[in-house]
């Protein structure tokens, strides 16, 4: 807790001292590969003996706010909220892991049609199952990630269509195992921003 009240001041402190013109904010879903390992074993992999034909999807989640384009670049800066999941099945049991990013990030246009994006910051989990695991809660951990997407529409307002690679490292609170999480997905977002 102390962390995100560190990581809050420092991120409220940055966005309203800087020079910006105005107010940015996006948020959507997207959906595609994820990849979870407990300390180094690929859980798609433990879970094949359990009920045999195994089925999995990935689906991650995104909210960005904050101030740009800043000093007349095409740059803006952003707190985030975000995270995969990464959904195991078969017709007895399910598996569900969960990691989110709570962070500052960078938003930057090269040209007024591209959105290049990057976040970085605290992460924690919150997994579900119907197995009888140890898995549920994390004592913290890192998180980041990348995106790069096509921004459709005119004005301030605009759909964001794209790629996102996510990444996050937490231990777990009572097995004390590693939970390394990470997922490529295709995004639809709505977005909200000043452009230049």
């Amino acid at each position: 807790m102390k962390k995100l009240v560190i990581i809050g001041t420092l991120l409220t402190a940055v966005l309203f001292s800087a020079n910006a013109q105005g107010l940015y904010f996006d948020i959507g879903l997207g959906i595609g590969g994820a990849w979870t390992r407990l300390d180094g074993s690929n859980v798609s992999d433990a879970m094949q003996p359990i009920g045999g034909n195994i089925s999995e999807i990935g689906v991650d989640i995104g909210l960005k706010a904050g101030y740009g384009p800043v000093a007349n670049i095409p740059l803006y800066i952003v707190g985030v909220l975000g995270g995969i999941g990464h959904r195991l099945w078969d017709d007895l049991d399910h598996l569900q892991f969960n990691s989110y990013l709570i962070g500052a990030g960078l938003i930057f246009y090269p040209i007024p049609l591209i959105q290049l994006a990057g976040s970085i910051g605290f992460s924690f989990v919150g997994n579900q199952s119907s197995l009888p695991y140890d898995m549920f809660g994390s004592t913290g951990g890192f998180a980041w990630d990348i995106s790069a997407a096509l921004d459709l529409g005119g004005g301030n307002h605009g759909a964001l269509i794209g790629l996102r690679y996510f990444r996050a490292r937490n231990t777990l609170e009572i097995s004390r195992a590693v939970q390394l999480q990470h997922g490529l997905s295709v995004f639809v977002r709505y977005a909200f921003r000043h452009r230049m």
